[in-house]
Protein backbone atom coordinates (compact mmCIF):
# COMPACT_ATOMS: atom_id res chain seq x y z
CA UNK A 1 0.00 0.00 0.00
CA UNK A 2 2.68 2.28 0.19
CA UNK A 3 4.23 2.13 -3.12
CA UNK A 4 3.22 4.70 -5.91
CA UNK A 5 0.85 5.01 -7.97
CA UNK A 6 2.49 3.43 -11.62
CA UNK A 7 5.48 1.91 -9.21
CA UNK A 8 8.59 2.93 -8.78
CA UNK A 9 9.59 3.69 -12.42
CA UNK A 10 6.05 3.03 -13.79
CA UNK A 11 4.63 5.29 -17.14
CA UNK A 12 3.08 8.15 -14.57
CA UNK A 13 6.08 8.67 -12.28
CA UNK A 14 9.08 11.08 -12.88
CA UNK A 15 12.30 10.36 -13.83
CA UNK A 16 14.68 10.25 -10.65
CA UNK A 17 16.71 13.49 -11.13
CA UNK A 18 13.20 15.13 -11.24
CA UNK A 19 12.32 13.89 -7.56
CA UNK A 20 15.63 14.58 -6.76
CA UNK A 21 15.59 17.88 -7.52
CA UNK A 22 12.08 18.66 -6.90
CA UNK A 23 9.60 20.10 -9.77
CA UNK A 24 8.92 23.07 -7.75
CA UNK A 25 12.65 24.24 -8.07
CA UNK A 26 12.72 22.99 -11.54
CA UNK A 27 9.67 25.53 -12.34
CA UNK A 28 11.79 27.55 -10.80
CA UNK A 29 14.82 27.82 -12.70
CA UNK A 30 12.39 27.60 -16.02
CA UNK A 31 10.92 31.14 -14.99
CA UNK A 32 14.16 32.85 -14.51
CA UNK A 33 15.50 31.46 -17.63
CA UNK A 34 11.99 32.22 -19.90
CA UNK A 35 11.88 35.62 -17.88
CA UNK A 36 15.03 37.29 -19.03
CA UNK A 37 14.61 37.13 -22.65
CA UNK A 38 11.26 37.95 -22.26
CA UNK A 39 11.92 41.18 -20.34
CA UNK A 40 14.57 41.99 -23.65
CA UNK A 41 11.84 41.56 -25.65
CA UNK A 42 9.86 44.16 -23.28
CA UNK A 43 12.65 46.54 -23.83
CA UNK A 44 13.65 46.16 -27.29
CA UNK A 45 9.77 46.73 -28.20
CA UNK A 46 9.60 49.79 -25.48
CA UNK A 47 10.62 53.25 -25.67
CA UNK A 48 14.10 54.71 -26.73
CA UNK A 49 16.22 57.39 -25.45
CA UNK A 50 15.56 58.81 -21.95
CA UNK A 51 12.36 56.46 -20.95
CA UNK A 52 14.02 53.37 -21.79
CA UNK A 53 14.62 50.36 -19.61
CA UNK A 54 10.98 49.73 -18.43
CA UNK A 55 11.36 46.18 -19.75
CA UNK A 56 14.33 45.46 -17.52
CA UNK A 57 12.60 46.99 -14.74
CA UNK A 58 9.44 44.71 -15.27
CA UNK A 59 11.22 41.64 -15.77
CA UNK A 60 13.39 42.70 -11.89
CA UNK A 61 10.19 43.43 -10.54
CA UNK A 62 7.89 40.32 -11.42
CA UNK A 63 11.27 38.31 -10.73
CA UNK A 64 11.33 39.63 -6.93
CA UNK A 65 7.98 39.30 -6.32
CA UNK A 66 7.82 35.83 -7.51
CA UNK A 67 11.23 35.26 -5.67
CA UNK A 68 9.90 36.63 -2.19
CA UNK A 69 7.09 34.31 -2.22
CA UNK A 70 8.90 31.39 -3.28
CA UNK A 71 11.63 32.23 -0.73
CA UNK A 72 8.88 32.66 1.90
CA UNK A 73 6.96 29.73 0.98
CA UNK A 74 10.24 27.12 0.90
CA UNK A 75 11.42 29.00 4.19
CA UNK A 76 8.13 27.72 5.65
CA UNK A 77 8.10 23.94 4.45
CA UNK A 78 12.11 24.19 5.37
CA UNK A 79 10.67 24.65 9.04
CA UNK A 80 8.00 22.28 8.86
CA UNK A 81 10.25 19.32 7.30
CA UNK A 82 13.00 19.82 10.01
CA UNK A 83 10.09 20.11 12.77
CA UNK A 84 8.76 16.44 11.73
CA UNK A 85 12.48 15.72 10.91
CA UNK A 86 11.45 14.41 7.48
CA UNK A 87 13.58 14.99 3.88
CA UNK A 88 14.90 18.96 3.74
CA UNK A 89 17.04 19.01 0.91
CA UNK A 90 14.41 20.00 -1.32
CA UNK A 91 12.83 23.21 0.60
CA UNK A 92 16.57 24.21 1.58
CA UNK A 93 17.53 24.19 -2.15
CA UNK A 94 14.71 25.85 -2.89
CA UNK A 95 15.64 28.71 -0.54
CA UNK A 96 18.99 28.96 -2.02
CA UNK A 97 17.91 29.35 -5.20
CA UNK A 98 16.58 32.95 -5.39
CA UNK A 99 19.86 33.75 -3.30
CA UNK A 100 21.96 31.68 -6.18
CA UNK A 101 20.13 34.17 -8.64
CA UNK A 102 21.49 37.72 -6.92
CA UNK A 103 25.21 36.10 -6.49
CA UNK A 104 25.45 34.89 -10.17
CA UNK A 105 23.64 38.45 -11.57
CA UNK A 106 25.97 40.38 -9.44
CA UNK A 107 29.16 38.38 -10.39
CA UNK A 108 28.30 38.70 -14.25
CA UNK A 109 27.59 41.75 -13.80
CA UNK A 110 31.20 42.13 -12.72
CA UNK A 111 32.45 40.42 -16.03
CA UNK A 112 30.77 42.34 -18.04
CA UNK A 113 31.46 45.73 -16.99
Amino acid sequence: MTEKAGGENGAGAPPNWVQSVGRRNLAYIAFVILLIPLANILEANGPQGPDAGGGIMLGIIVWALVSLVFFGVNLVLLFIALAKQREFHKPLVACLLPIAVIVATVMAEELWL
